[in-house]
């Protein structure tokens, strides 16, 4: 990873609320599909919901962390790619 990446004081933070309000919103959408809907319909539909929160977590991985802040947000973004998120969240917490 490039370390040498230009960053906002903030962004990593910014983007770990982001990534817990889409977070939020996949989980709505998912919730309220139908109970008759198709394998592959549920599928399509579970990943167009994850997509916003998939996209936020990939560009968090992508950035330095210089706090333990930072560091819990990246671990959570990780949490998200790897498909154990909902497992480990603190659903109190921001991060």
């Amino acid at each position: 990873m490039d370390n040498n990446c230009i960053t906002f004081d903030g962004e990593v933070n910014f983007l770990g609320i982001l990534l817990q309000q889409a977070a939020l919103y996949s989980r709505a959408k998912i919730d309220a599909l139908p109970e008759d809907i198709s394998i592959d319909d549920e599928c399509a539909a579970i990943d167009a919901a994850s997509a916003p929160a998939f996209a936020i977590a990939e560009t968090i991985s992508l950035l330095p962390a210089r706090s333990k802040t930072e560091i819990r947000i990246k671990a959570t973004a990780a949490a998200w790619i790897d498909g154990t998120y909902w497992a480990k969240a603190n659903r109190g917490a921001l991060n």
